[in-house]
């Protein structure tokens, strides 16, 4: 919880403070303390040959909080594919461990046959992953997870290269901000960029079209614009990435960024509908706010002194308080200013 102090009149002193932030913390109960904190697996990588096939011998190793005593459990293990997510098969080979502290051991053997490898390789799968997930089963549950990655390999060339002319199927579309530190506010006027994560398998050219929607005042509808048609070949890689153009920032308000993915670039043909798949398409929503440079601070900063008194709301159930205290350096920032230090007050 994070209350603003009182500013006070006060003589003023060589750095002039501008925020100052008091966060009340609550202590930890023993309970919230016992904890997973990690899992590893050891493997973490592996080979199976696809004429022979694999038992792979794996050692999982759970770590916990010192406070922890109840153990940990796992119902099964996933085999997935690492690049589309299929889930290829489960091993339900129980781990239930009622008492004890980290770290925590589990043995289990994993087997591919070869016909399972096989079978895999030729739908295109070339590395997979084993997943485990291990929790506890305390009021306050924690959950960790870890994972091996298996690498498929065929001796055989006609096996290493099964899906070589295989047409493309695109699995899945995923767009994020570019950089990652915007979420879904961007100041207004900074650059903003997105990029499309492909997951897919086979060869053969992604066709699409970035589209950028604004909010129609009257109709409260989403209305799209076209900002590009794009196309990249995809050769086996399993994931790649495309960038869009540049968004829209210099307006305040609610935007929608839409990839769709297209047959043709025929401009002609998508006049009139933008996207003609909406099934083939992924959407990411943002909004831009007003620069706060052009609107006024809500107060003028305070000024501190040796004698300076401080003031604020109490709050239930505190017992230390922490003053945050940063330097006023006449600039926007993402920080709001420098950094001077901090004091930790007793409620």
């Amino acid at each position: 919880m994070f209350w603003g102090l009182r500013r006070m009149n006060t003589p003023p002193v060589a750095a002039v403070l501008a925020l100052m932030t008091l966060v009340a913390t609550l202590t930890l109960s023993s309970a919230a303390k016992a904890a997973l904190i990690g899992a590893s697996s050891a493997p973490k990588l592996a080979r199976v040959p696809v004429e022979e096939g694999r038992t792979l011998q794996i050692r999982w190793i759970i770590s916990t909080t010192s406070a922890h005593s109840t153990g940990a459990f796992s119902a099964q293990g996933v085999l997935k594919d690492a690049a589309t997510s299929t889930v290829l098969k489960t091993q339900t080979t129980p781990f239930n461990q009622t008492e004890g502290a980290g770290p925590l051991h589990f043995e289990e053997p994993l087997t591919i046959t070869a016909d399972e490898a096989k079978t895999w390789l030729e739908l295109g799968y070339r590395t997979l992953e084993y997943n485990r997930q291990f929790s506890t089963g305390s009021e306050r549950p924690s959950t960790v997870d870890a994972r091996v990655s298996i690498r498929l390999s065929a001796q055989d060339s006609a096996l290493a290269t099964p899906h070589m002319n295989a047409p493309l199927a695109v699995h899945n579309q995923e767009l994020s901000y570019k950089p990652q530190r915007f979420r879904s506010q961007v100041s207004q006027g900074l650059p903003l960029q997105a990029q499309l994560t492909v997951t897919y398998s086979g060869q053969g050219q992604l066709k699409g079209s970035w589209q950028l929607a604004t909010v129609n005042p009257d109709s409260g509808q989403l209305v799209y614009r076209e900002l590009a048609q794009v196309s990249k070949d995809l050769q086996q890689g399993m994931k790649d990435w495309l960038l869009s153009p540049q968004l829209e920032t210099s307006k305040p308000g609610l935007h929608v960024l839409r990839f769709c993915a297209l047959e043709t670039l025929d401009k002609s043909e998508t006049a009139g509908n933008l996207c003609p798949n909406p099934q083939l398409s992924t959407t990411l929503q943002y909004e831009v706010i007003e620069n706060q440079q052009n609107t006024p601070p809500p107060s003028t900063p305070a000024t501190l002194s040796a004698g300076t008194q401080l003031s604020w709301p109490a709050t239930a159930d505190t017992i230390i308080y922490e003053l945050v205290l940063r330097q006023e350096n006449g600039k926007e920032s993402l920080t709001s200013g420098d950094y001077v230090g901090r004091l930790l007050i007793a409620a």
